[in-house]
């Protein structure tokens, strides 16, 4: 276990190189929620996400002897630019090991460092399998993305500069992993102020923490996909498990499409670009009620004033795209209209101006004469639409079935 002597001491190690970073109310948030919400932006960190604070403090207090044979990590990516930025203030050579999925603009930012990037299977921990394996044959220094003091204290001065940003936080709603953010920042909060609520996120396809909290051991996660690649890992060490069962109040779950909502809150609302797991703080919040939020020793009647941790902005630009996609899908700003009419002329015209009339804004027509029709005078229509919300999408199709066109929606 550390405490929070370790985390000021690398507080004042580290600070010279990671600069406090801001934080941000969420009017977004708080019409949601009716809860005061700030958000603690390590997306702006450095490196792009709060890793950097631990690899800084972990590089720094290794003996540079150490360090001459190079230094290894695995990494789904944000861990891989915090070491290799620290490696190079250094001068020494880092190889890192990531899952072949990771997204393009983590990898393609670690090797512009200098790194060497090894590509090694699906997932965190067969990245991790390969790293072990070269460093014996190798020699370098191992630094582990969550599994390390150092690298938890690192990640604990979080809390330090909350402590002055948001004096009055009541709850602290922090993403999991590996568990070592939530572990530096709920030992320092517990031991400072043992009344905040600290509560972990986990996403449902590595809930690895939630189900070993309530076998009371370590149990694994299956390799799925999500968007969530900054905490796609299979479960937390003994370190940091025995921290979150000592120092969390609650962990809860959150979906792709939950996370996937937050995040585009967070980018209209809010202006603020975060990766799915810097995302998934805001998420939680959103469903979590207001009696989840304080902890038991609060006053009654204690309004919730909650920090959400957006532990890192680096996400791929094609995944931002399609989440974007699917979100306008969702919400109903987008929708696609299926419809077989009459193949003659004016027909087209008068379908396109109910449409018109309606708000609809037009993004694509496909006029089809070679699929879907049941005779031989009909056509097909496909209409890509950008609409304000559900209702104007029903008023639209309400429209053109009184007008006679039997248009339905397709998904």
């Amino acid at each position: 276990m550390i405490g929070i002597t370790q985390i000021e001491q690398a507080w004042a190690r580290v600070r010279e190189i990671v600069a406090a970073t801001p934080v941000k109310r969420s009017y977004f948030l708080e019409e949601l929620t009716n809860c005061k919400v700030h958000l603690k932006l390590e997306s702006l960190n450095l490196s792009g996400s709060f890793k950097i604070r631990g690899a800084s403090n972990a590089l720094l207090s290794a003996p540079r002897s150490s360090l001459e044979k190079g230094v290894i990590a695995a990494s789904a990516g944000n861990h891989a630019q915090g070491v290799a930025q620290i490696c190079k203030r250094l001068g020494v050579h880092a190889t890192i090991f990531m899952p072949a999925r990771t997204p393009m603009v983590k990898a393609q930012s670690t090797k512009n460092l200098g790194a060497t990037i090894n590509l090694a299977g699906e997932s965190y921990d067969a990245a991790f399998t390969a790293a072990k394996e070269f460093q014996a044959t190798t020699g370098g220094h191992f630094i582990h993305a969550f599994d390390d003091p150092m690298i938890i204290a690192g990640q604990g001065t979080v809390a330090l500069e909350l402590f002055d940003q948001v004096p009055d936080a009541t709850t602290i709603i922090v993403p999991i992993g590996g568990g070592g953010l939530i572990s530096g920042i709920a030992c320092a909060y517990k031991t400072k102020f043992p009344n905040v609520k600290v509560i972990g996120v986990q996403t449902e396809a590595y809930p690895s923490v939630v189900k070993s909290l309530a076998a009371g051991k370590i149990v694994p996660s299956s390799n799925h996909r999500t968007i969530a690649d900054g905490i796609a890992v299979k479960q937390p060490s003994e370190l940091t498990f025995n921290m979150i069962q000592k120092y969390v109040d609650q962990v809860v779950l959150v979906t792709e499409d939950e996370i996937a909502d937050a995040l585009m809150g967070l980018m209209e609302r809010d202006h603020l670009l975060a990766e799915g797991c810097g995302a998934v703080t805001a998420a939680a919040l959103i469903k979590l009620s207001k009696a989840d939020l304080l902890s038991p020793a609060m006053p009654k009647g204690t309004a919730p004033s909650v920090v959400c941790i957006v532990s890192g902005g680096n996400i791929d630009t094609n995944l931002l795209q399609r989440i974007a996609t699917k979100g306008l899908l969702r919400s109903g700003r987008f929708m696609r209209l299926t419809c077989i009419i009459e193949d003659r002329p004016g027909k087209l015209v008068e379908f396109l101006n109910i449409l018109s009339t309606q708000g609809g804004n037009l993004v694509e027509v496909e006029h089809n004469r070679m699929f879907g029709m049941s005779y031989y005078d009909e056509v097909r229509i496909d209409v890509d639409l950008e609409t304000t919300d559900r209702q104007q999408q029903a008023a639209i199709l309400g429209a053109l079935h009184t007008a006679g066109f039997k248009a339905k929606t397709v998904s």
